[in-house]
């Protein structure tokens, strides 16, 4: 005895319609819901969902729908994380600065500020220091900490 070919007319598959056998036996025309046909074997029947072009117009409406998130990189956050806040110096503000060459403590501006130390114009100093800020060029490096704010210019 023969078995009996599964009518499948109707069925639906993902986006597919299965409309008609196929020439072959084992074979059923499947229509999308675009419109486009296609032949397929039983055994790949599970895995219909959407022709190309279909799946082409799903990308398209996904792109245009939502505007990618930039990515995170997610070291540097790692890295914000763990670094301690540093504070910020303020340009147009007068320092007092304990540099450890210099006997007393002198008054300068800021130049520039790096990671955890900033270069200073000397603006006041003690007498006694002159000799070794003058071989500095007036301008020195301490480290954050031991720059205190005086008062603005």
């Amino acid at each position: 005895m023969q078995n009996k070919k599964r009518d499948r007319t109707g069925e639906k598959y993902g986006e597919f319609t299965i409309i008609r056998p196929g020439e072959i036996d084992k074979e059923w025309v499947a229509r999308c819901a675009c419109g486009k046909e296609r032949l397929v074997k039983n055994q790949n029947m599970s895995k219909l969902t959407h022709c190309k072009s279909c799946a082409a117009r799903l990308r398209m409406k996904k792109r245009t729908e939502k505007p990618k998130k930039p990515k995170k990189d997610k070291f540097t956050e790692r890295q914000n994380w763990m670094a301690p806040k540093r504070p910020k110096l303020k340009l147009d503000v007068l320092y007092e600065l304990n540099y450890s060459q210099c006997n007393f403590p002198c008054v300068g501006k800021l130049i520039n500020e790096y990671g955890k130390s900033a270069s200073f114009e000397v603006v006041e100093y003690h007498e006694s220091d002159k000799s070794v800020l003058r071989m500095l060029g007036y301008r020195i490096s301490v480290k954050k900490k031991e720059a205190l704010e005086l008062c603005r210019v």
